[in-house]
């Protein structure tokens, strides 16, 4: 992140004491914080639908810290809101991203951590949800080697840039939505079903038989793919223990030790990403990188390996900052596609991950070479990915992200003009029933009405009101979504009342806003 924060911001810093709860933070307080902030805050913590990852306000608060200048960080350092550790000065910023539940941009808005016209860059959001193009590839006698999340395009992001002041792009298939207690007809009773029998084949096998490290993986696949689909806590310990018990029966040596341990680094990124534990992510990384360094490159798993090898990695630097983890994801990356035949039906995911890999390293040094890679990359992806795909409408959209923030960068209308036909053929191309549908409206309205702020075209602000409202429409009651929904479409009819002075934007205006605020909680 990027911000800007001034002396008369002071009411600022008030609000994110209260978010931290004024705890005096010190080496520690990673581990406090979530905690801290679910005790505290039971209105806020009760709606998100999945809990905040390690210490995402105290990383906020390290960015924002270490954006100040002397005087702001005097002013900062008054509120007594941390310990020597950040008087005495600290690292380089963490870099801040919402770890793509699609609660999340929500959840930014709910604590008001740093108003809307303080942002002056882009929001990275790509998304370390180590997801799958393929869910269910489990087969009763094999191994399987893809864990649901092997060809993740888990960073292959957003469909658009969070943008502050007034641009608040939702997020948008920060990977394949995690499925939170809603499923498939008849896929919850087939599941359950399916880890009965795999518990039962578990039990009666020995633990010498040369097939029992594969029924535990299988069980651990199982009950990995209904947590992901319904969010049990238990399911995704007992699928860490399955693939553990499996990895230590396996000797080394034996070719399906690589998949084991892909498996069970799959299994701890995920439960990494709901609990923020960080020996998760830090044990995750190692088991990839162990399940990379026992295949050959001429094995044809290997690329799964390195793809889901920087999923970790770029998890962890998100997490933490450390731009070694950031170039290491994308050096993995890179060997993934590298090794990924471009007939592969998994290439696609493989460049998409790569470019929002390249992308997130723009963002965060700012190299240009990077930028325009990330939009080669995704515009690949898209290239090879048939029309009628369902990855289709996410590749456009991430294509059009790469070409706003390099436009943020430079300001070349083309750019510009080029994210908005991306954006509209993903949102045309996204079925009205579709969960995502939305957040693609909500998209290619704030890149309208980005336009519209550049070149004062009428035509942009009408249509990213016409967007915004089809999105709030399409939203369900109860969504965590809708408040951003009608924040974006409050702040459009605003910027309308502003050029032409309709009463009645004004009104609709506060009265979008209104509601935006009512069901945000506490």
């Amino acid at each position: 992140i990027t911000v800007g924060l001034s002396a008369e911001d002071d009411h600022l810093l008030t609000e994110f004491s209260h978010l931290v709860l004024e705890l005096k933070l010190d080496g520690r307080f990673i581990d406090k914080v979530d905690l801290a902030f679910r005790e505290s805050r039971p209105g806020i913590w009760d709606a998100i639908k999945f809990p905040i990852s390690s210490g995402i306000a105290g990383h906020l608060f390290f960015s924002v810290f270490a954006e100040l200048g002397g005087e702001e960080r005097q002013l900062l350092a008054s509120k007594e809101l941390y310990g020597p550790e950040l008087r005495d000065g600290v690292g380089e910023p963490v870099e801040i991203v919402l770890n793509g539940h699609e609660n999340y941009p929500d959840m930014i808005l709910k604590t008001k951590v740093v108003a809307v016209d303080l942002f002056r860059q882009a929001l990275g959001a790509e998304r370390p949800n180590d997801e799958t193009e393929a869910e269910g590839r489990l087969q009763d006698v094999a191994i399987n080697t893809d864990n649901e999340n092997n060809d993740s395009e888990r960073h292959e992001t957003t469909d658009s840039v969070l943008q502050y002041p007034r641009s608040q792009t939702p997020l948008d298939d920060v990977g394949i939505p995690l499925s939170h207690g809603v499923g498939v007809p008849g896929d919850d009773e087939n599941i359950d079903r399916r880890i009965e029998r795999e518990q039962e084949a578990v039990v009666s096998t020995p633990d010498d038989h040369p097939d029992k490290p594969k029924q535990l993986s299988n069980l651990g696949n199982s009950l990995h793919t209904r947590f992901q689909r319904f969010g049990n806590l238990d399911d995704a310990n007992s699928a860490i223990v399955q693939h553990q018990a499996a990895v230590n029966l396996t000797p080394d040596g034996h070719p399906d030790k690589p998949a084991l341990l892909n498996n069970l680094g799959n299994s701890l990124l995920t439960r990494f990403e709901r609990l923020g534990n960080l020996d998760d992510i830090h044990n995750a990384i190692a088991k990839h990188q162990a399940a990379v360094n026992l295949t050959l490159d001429d094995h044809p798993d290997k690329h799964h390996w390195l793809n889901n090898l920087g999923n970790s990695l770029l998890t962890r630097f998100e997490c933490l900052g450390n731009l070694d983890d950031i170039h290491n994801a994308t050096v993995r990356y890179q060997e993934a596609v590298n090794l990924t035949p471009d007939d592969h039906p998994e290439k696609p995911g493989r460049l998409g991950n790569l470019g929002s890999s390249l992308l997130t390293r723009f963002r965060r040094l700012g190299n240009l070479d990077d930028a325009n890679n990330a939009i080669v990359r995704h515009q690949e992806a898209v290239n090879l990915t048939p029309d009628g795909h369902p990855d289709k409408p996410r590749r456009l959209a991430n294509l059009g992200s790469s070409l706003l923030t390099r436009f943020e960068r430079l300001g070349n209308l083309d750019d510009m003009s080029n994210a908005i036909v991306r954006h509209q053929a993903a949102a045309k191309l996204t079925p009205d029933d579709h969960p995502d549908k939305p957040s693609r409206l909500d998209s290619l309205g704030s890149s309208l009405r980005t336009r519209f702020e550049r070149l004062g075209n009428l035509d942009d602000i009408h249509d990213a009101i016409a967007q915004h409202q089809a999105a709030v429409k399409l939203t369900p009651e109860g969504h965590p979504d809708k408040p951003c929904s009608l924040d974006y479409l409050g702040t459009c009819l605003l910027i309308r009342f502003e050029h032409l002075g309709n009463l009645d934007d004004i009104r609709n205006a506060i009265t979008q806003h209104q509601e935006a605020v009512k069901l945000t909680p506490d």
